[in-house]
């Protein structure tokens, strides 16, 4: 989402040591919340894959909120296997296919921006929003 909650994806990936670099599927809700409410209003119902589309690693967003946020932002990567050692639960890494939501939302003119550039939005509707 568009603030450092803590448990906002972003605010959890900028305070980890390392991270491991996998491109991911993501939401970012502001893209995404409206597109719920318009398939709401119009009855629709079914199994969506409710993220943007398109994936992006960790050191990608990172980087983005580098660039936008914060350029003292530093970060060191570990492998998964390094990864395994340290956390409690394993982790899924996959990238989901939009192209079920995006033909529906198509049909109400509404588009759900790639994942790069929502990214890319979201940290700049924080700087603007103050968030440093």
């Amino acid at each position: 989402s568009d603030d450092l909650h803590p448990r906002n994806f972003v605010t959890k990936i900028t305070g980890y040591e390392r991270v491991v670099d996998i491109p991911n599927s993501n939401t970012i809700l502001h893209d995404l919340l409206p597109a719920a409410i318009l398939l709401a209003e119009h009855d629709e119902v079914g199994v969506y894959n409710f993220t943007n589309p398109g994936a992006i690693s960790h050191n990608e967003v990172l980087q983005l909120f580098k660039e936008i946020i914060r350029p003292s932002l530093t970060y060191k990567n570990f492998s998964v296997i390094e990864q395994a050692q340290v956390i409690k639960a394993g982790r899924s890494n996959c990238k989901l296919s939009t192209s079920k939501l995006e033909a529906k939302l198509r049909e109400y003119d509404y588009v759900v921006p790639e994942v790069h550039d929502a990214y890319r939005r979201c940290f700049k509707r924080m700087r603007a929003g103050g968030i440093r």
